[in-house]
């Protein structure tokens, strides 16, 4: 049983609220995504309080279930410290170390890290009935061999969108030749100068497609593409649509 889970079934009548990804969280992390290349052996990520009181912080890697917990951690990565204090506006380095092997070569892998901060109770608050908030946050992490091709910045160039079928049954596929995730915040068609939103915040993985149904779209029209780059920002661009 973890130090978390211990203090937290130490405190009488506990009721422990988790809130993935919330406003409410206060300990938070730098950036919006962990790029992590194959070539370094390990990931310095920052940490920062901004609470007028001391936090415990538990982190563990998943790869991809959103419901997973320090005791079901199955990502081949080690987060040191995992567990640790912080104290009020304070900073905290955590070192991320990767520890697995045969991920493919020519293409991104995609992991989650995961973070738990939980007040810090003094001795006297032990016995006392409390609320407690428990607010857990989530980011991935892009593991990025060396040997893959191309620049993530020309993930727009290497995507290709073609429509398929007719009627009720129209849909545009998406599909990414690159090695590295498209990261899309939101894509519109361009339907008679108009924009039709057909698809907000989904990931198409390295060589794969994705599929979105439209109505009264023809080829020759245009696609406006959002993605987001390594660095959490948004890159528009117009795409043909096939």
């Amino acid at each position: 049983m973890t130090c978390l889970k211990r203090l937290a079934l130490s405190v009488g009548l506990l009721i422990g609220v988790t809130l993935a990804q919330s406003a409410m969280a206060s300990v938070v992390m730098s950036g919006t995504r962990v790029i992590y290349p194959a070539a370094i052996r390990e990931k310095a990520l920052q940490l920062t309080s901004h609470d007028a009181y001391p936090n415990l912080v538990q982190i563990w890697v998943d790869k991809g279930d959103p419901a997973s917990t320090p005791q079901t951690a199955d990502a081949p990565f080690i987060a040191s410290p995992q567990i640790f204090r912080m104290n009020p506006k304070a900073g905290q380095i955590v070192r991320l170390v990767y520890t697995g092997k045969d991920l493919p070569q020519d293409r991104e892998s995609v992991f989650y890290i995961n973070f738990m901060q939980m007040p810090a109770l003094k001795a006297h608050d032990m016995e006392a009935n409390k609320l407690m908030l428990t607010v857990s946050s989530r980011m991935k992490i892009f593991y990025r061999p060396q040997s893959i091709r191309g620049n993530p910045e020309d993930i727009a160039k290497s995507m290709t969108f073609t429509l398929q079928g007719s009627g009720s049954n129209q849909h545009l596929s998406a599909e990414n030749n690159s090695g590295y995730h498209a990261v899309i915040r939101q894509a519109n068609l361009l339907v008679g100068g108009k924009p039709v939103n057909v698809a907000k915040a989904v990931m198409v993985p390295p060589f794969s497609k994705v599929q979105w149904p439209v109505k009264g779209a023809s080829a020759g029209n245009q696609l406006r593409l959002t993605l987001v780059n390594d660095y959490g920002a948004d890159v528009t661009t117009d795409q043909p649509v096939q």
